[in-house]
């Protein structure tokens, strides 16, 4: 279980602020992004742990929080599709196969504030998916990053983490429409500088 944590930590981490950071020309240069540190430990908490190994489904439900070092990610629910693998050709069997590495994982689904934060590095949505085949990550539904005065909206992002090309999205949103009237819309400050 303890692969299986690090392996969500570090794809929502990894998947969510640095790519579009580093494509938004003002927040651009002085972003260090998002790290996952694996020699520190991970904690992650959640009301509820619910395991369908039949459909190889693992749901953490209410107040879910994961944290490693100063990365945090919250959400009211995190949906884990597994694979299940065969060992030694056999068929895959109904005993518990629950994820051990990268491999072993479909996609993840985070619902209900979707919130990532590091140092002063945040992303926020309402849903945000991670395919592992494609390497794709979505976030939908009143996006906004922020990397301390510097905020960038919009209704879908859409990163593409091998690379790390990222899109941000006021239209053609299934229905949701940006925060800024239907545009994306970037606030740069000047004068802002990173920390450290």
């Amino acid at each position: 279980m303890n692969r299986f944590v690090k392996l969500m930590v570090a794809l929502a981490v990894m998947a969510l602020p640095s790519a579009v950071y580093a494509q938004q020309g003002g927040f651009g240069e002085n972003f260090g992004g998002l790290q996952v540190q694996g020699d520190q430990p991970i904690t992650i908490e959640s009301n509820q742990l619910d395991v369908d190994d039949a459909n190889s489904i693992a749901t953490f439900s209410g107040d879910v929080e994961v944290v490693q070092g100063e990365t945090m990610m919250r959400a009211a629910k995190l949906i884990v599709h597994y694979v299940r693998k065969a060992q030694d050709g056999a068929q895959a069997v109904a005993t518990s196969n629950m994820p051990g590495n990268s491999s072993d994982i479909d996609r993840l689904e985070a619902e209900g504030d979707v919130y990532v934060k590091s140092t002063d590095q945040v992303a926020t949505a309402n849903r945000a998916d991670f395919d592992m085949k494609t390497q794709i990550v979505v976030m939908s539904g009143d996006v906004v990053l922020t990397q301390g005065p510097n905020v960038a909206t919009g209704c879908r992002l859409t990163i593409h983490m091998e690379t790390s090309v990222a899109q941000l999205q006021s239209r053609d949103c299934g229905g949701a429409a940006a925060p800024a009237g239907g545009r994306v819309r970037m606030l740069l400050s000047p004068n802002s500088q990173p920390n450290g």
